[in-house]
């Protein structure tokens, strides 16, 4: 079999990457096992009649431009105008959602002069997010041979810039750096809502409110969020499949063993795959310590790539619950808190009248000290979690009436003193679902069956190093050249060989945007 390019991975940066290919008229093959189109939102059976979603659902930083680009509306995709996420604080919730007027109303219901400051730190963002906005979505500069670098490119971008002004361009170099904690407290009074706002941030790399340049992560969030994909990842993705298949993209079934660059992919079965151009949409150290011939690297570069963070710290427990019964308040409603939208649970589904997300964390220090374990190795005792409730808008995931639940849980250790044995499973799921109970009573008593995935079992399953979900930790210097220098480009040592998955830049989650500027690179050679 021989193709123009042949893409390695199935999930959103690979798909994207195959579809603005296919469509430039370049013959493209995506390679992956069926079960794994879609990556990190892939489905599979966790319990008998219960299906995961996969491990991520956030698509609100999913490129508006790529979705025009590749007019995956035509695809079926549809943006979310009323998704909600509640966050739970230690006495109160307060409901996150896309409108900046409503959420702003439902933070004066706890704290009027912090409403007034989360309308004004919005207005900041959006004052800001132009020039920071069309960094993150450009081809990075070639810091190895500078010549090559689009020197107009760079000045314009600069330019751009200095045009906030002087106070408002200070302004953005003082907060990169900072730790997300200083920045919070400047703007904010009420624990919970900076809990809310920081936990997404810190998350994302081996950080917590305290850890200097969080805030960096914050920031990119900010600007670079909008609604997100009605249908979370797994209606993402079949967009995404639909718009390459109909380009011409062929699916490969396959494992790939072994890269060859120039020549092309050996697959396990023994096929080999010619193109002279290869897109890799997995981490690069599964790539280039994996895939590649290791006499083919360089000393210093698989030196680089060797320390290359990629620190797993979230785990995810999938639930299987049993229908709720009535009569049944959450904590929030139960304590008199004055909410608009109060959780209260009816008959039915355990999240009937619930959002299909919620974040539980109850103030910054509550954050630092859930971290403070993981640097022992250790069980998290009141871990923070990321709760998702994929069965409220899909019905094939669960049997009728009954639930699905899947909770990112912050923070785990890869490797854990004693090792992940059957009780310390337990004793992490356990704690976990408690602090559920404590914000949605109820829950302990009806899961039917539960799976947990750490840090390792995520890098098993997902082929994720170190299972860090962001395919590289999300740190300053991890962002701004990802994941080496040789490769910052998207391009690497190897003639023909590109990278494309979130360990490069911008970084991981699902935006689209490495696949998409990889691609468009490739377009240009």
């Amino acid at each position: 079999m021989s193709f123009d390019v042949v893409v390695i991975g199935g999930g959103v940066n690979a798909l994207t990457a195959a579809a603005y290919l296919a469509k430039a008229g370049r013959g493209v093959a995506v390679v992956c096992p069926d079960d794994e189109i879609g990556g990190l939102c892939s489905r599979h059976e966790f319990y008998p009649g219960y299906y995961s979603p996969g491990i991520l659902s956030d698509t609100s930083m999913f490129r508006k431009w790529i979705v025009d680009e590749l007019d995956l509306r035509g695809h079926g995709l549809v943006k979310s105008t009323s998704s909600k996420t509640v966050a739970f604080g230690k006495d109160q919730q307060i409901v996150f959602s896309e409108s900046t007027d409503k959420t702003t109303d439902e933070i004066a219901r706890v704290s009027e002069p912090d409403a007034e400051s989360y309308r004004a730190m919005k207005a900041f963002y959006q004052k800001i997010g132009g020039p920071i906005s069309q960094f993150l979505n450009s081809v990075p500069a070639d810091i190895v041979d500078p010549e090559t670098t689009d020197l107009w490119s760079l000045f314009k971008r600069g330019f751009q810039l200095r045009r906030l002004g002087k106070k408002d361009m200070l302004e953005v170099l003082r907060l990169a750096p900072m730790t997300v904690y200083d920045w919070l407290d400047e703007w904010f009074e009420n624990n919970g809502l900076k809990a809310a706002l920081a936990l997404p941030a810190v998350t994302e790399g081996y950080s917590a409110p305290w850890s200097p340049g969080t805030n960096a992560n914050l920031l990119i969030r900010e600007v670079t969020r909008g609604p997100r994909v009605q249908g979370d990842g797994l209606a993402l993705v079949e967009a995404l499949e639909s718009a390459a298949r109909s380009n011409g993209v062929q699916f490969e079934p396959g494992i790939v063993d072994s890269i060859e660059p120039g020549r092309g992919v050996r697959l396990e079965d023994g096929d080999f795959m010619e193109a002279k151009t290869i897109m890799a949409a997995y981490g690069p150290k599964k790539v280039f310590l994996e895939m590649i011939d290791a006499r083919l690297l360089s000393h210093k570069f698989e030196q680089r790539i060797s320390k290359f963070r990629t620190r797993g710290l979230t785990s995810q427990l999938l639930l299987a619950v049993e229908s709720y019964g009535p009569g049944v308040e959450s904590s929030a409603s139960r304590s008199g808190s004055r909410q608009s939208d109060k959780i209260s649970p009816g008959p039915g589904n355990l999240n009937s009248g619930l959002p299909e997300m919620a974040l539980i964390a109850e103030d910054l220090d509550g954050i630092e000290k859930a971290f403070d374990p993981v640097k022992y190795k250790e069980v998290t005792r009141r871990p923070c979690l990321d709760v998702y409730i994929p069965s409220e808008i899909h019905d094939d995931l669960a049997p009728i009436g009954k639930t699905v639940i899947s909770v990112l849980v912050h923070y785990t250790p890869y490797a854990l003193r004693g090792g992940w044995t059957p009780e310390a499973r337990e004793e992490l799921s356990g704690n976990v679902i408690d602090v559920l109970d404590e914000k949605i009573p109820g829950i302990k008593e009806r899961v039917i069956g539960k799976e947990l995935l750490t840090p390792g079992d995520i890098e098993q399953r997902y082929g994720l190093s170190g299972g860090q979900l962001y395919e590289g930790e999300h740190a300053l210097d991890q962002l701004l050249v990802r994941p080496a220098p040789e490769c910052s480009q998207y391009k690497t040592p190897f003639e023909g060989l590109f990278l494309c998955s979130g360990g490069s830049f911008p970084g991981g989650g699902l935006t689209g945007a490495p696949g998409a500027l990889a691609a468009k690179l490739v377009m240009q050679e």
